[in-house]
């Protein structure tokens, strides 16, 4: 199938794709990443705009010349600040563009995707959506696909001969009494219906390592919690992977997002390869013990002169027309060599390479 992209992406893309083609092993699980599109229909040169959707598409396109496994989005697909119907309309033309690929695709949710910053500005939070919303256009997409398992909660695992990715979605806010009793965009969380998922998830991994996904890191570089409820349980059972432990966790007491937790993962052998994750609109790698957190750019425009626009973007000088409106990388996990590669194109860093083994992170 014939993907139109715009010649100057396409000219960009494809000096990418020389690039790295020699760098990509056969044997790793290679494929490519976005996150952050914020893709909304009200045109701008400046800041966010439809070029969410267009970088969606040159993915696609990207995904066409690569030997890639996968495409992933790690959420945040639209801005959510606009009317309901035009906000679902966004959602559907993105997942339409991955069903449409050939290439399979792992696409979770962002804390921008049930419409609350439209809902925000009008009374009694009209206009925010249900989570049934983001089940059928997100989630179901998903688990239609061959060899992908998702969970009630949005929770994906996908296998790979030497590698189990596992994606969380840190955007689960179930509703308390039958109503929404939170504004999402501004409550990362993991339900604990989740947390028991990805701990039965990570016992499952057996020998594979793990390589994690969601929107949000679990924990922030300074090792506080970025989730309001349960980042830090999130992260004590990628602590206790790696040691093949087992015993209880006690989580969050706040309604749906408390309890006692039993895990057990002395059966396992493998290894936490690293923590991909999104939502703060900027690269950073940092380590927690033990565990590697790396945070992706957002493939949005960020002009250099908003007033919201980061200060990791505001160097880019990020324009319109020019390769620097987007960002999105190839991941490449060499699970032979222990190696964690991304390759960046447009606003993004080209190389940045991390060894992993059984006792430590290594950063080139």
């Amino acid at each position: 199938m014939s993907i139109a992209i715009r010649p100057f992406v396409k000219k960009d893309l494809t000096r990418f794709v020389s690039a790295i083609s020699p760098l990509l092993s056969p044997s790793a699980v290679n494929f490519a990443l976005i996150t952050d599109t914020h893709d909304k229909a009200k045109f701008a040169t400046t800041y966010y705009g439809p070029t969410g959707y267009w970088h969606v598409r040159e993915q696609q396109w990207l995904s066409g010349q690569l030997p890639l496994a996968l495409r992933v989005h790690l959420g945040d697909l639209v801005d959510g600040s606009e009317a309901p119907w035009l906000t679902r309309l966004r959602l559907r033309n993105i997942m339409a563009d991955y069903q449409s690929g050939p290439v399979p695709f792992l696409v979770t949710k962002g804390n921008h995707d049930d419409n609350d910053k439209f809902a925000e500005k009008r009374a009694g939070h009209r206009g925010s959506f249900l989570p049934e919303v983001n089940q059928t256009l997100i989630f179901k997409p998903n688990a239609e696909q061959t060899g992908v398992a998702v969970s009630q909660e949005g929770l994906m695992v996908q296998d790979f001969p030497n590698l189990r990715i596992i994606v969380l979605n840190t955007a689960d806010v179930p509703l308390i009494d039958g109503h929404k009793a939170f504004d999402v965009k501004k409550t990362l969380a993991v339900s604990f219906a989740q947390l028991r998922n990805f701990a039965l998830a990570l016992k499952g991994a057996g020998k594979r390592d793990v390589l994690l996904l969601s929107h949000a890191p679990a924990l922030k570089e300074n090792g506080q919690p970025a989730l309001k409820f349960n980042g830090r349980a999130v992260h004590e059972l990628l602590r206790a992977f790696n040691f093949h432990a087992s015993g209880v966790l006690h989580t969050d007491e706040a309604p749906a997002f408390g309890g006692r937790l039993r895990f057990d993962f002395r059966q396992s052998s493998g290894r936490v390869v690293g923590y991909l994750a999104g939502h703060y609109h900027l690269e950073a790698d940092y380590i927690v013990n033990g565990i590697h957190y790396s945070l992706q750019n957002t493939s949005a425009l960020m002009g250099r002169h908003h007033g919201l626009t980061t200060k990791f973007n505001r160097r880019y000088d990020r324009r319109f027309g020019l390769p620097s409106e987007y960002a999105g990388y190839v991941v490449s996990v060499d699970t032979q060599q222990r190696l964690l590669s991304l390759y960046g194109y447009g606003a993004a860093s080209r190389v940045r390479r991390f060894q992993y083994s059984s006792r430590m992170v290594r950063f080139f």
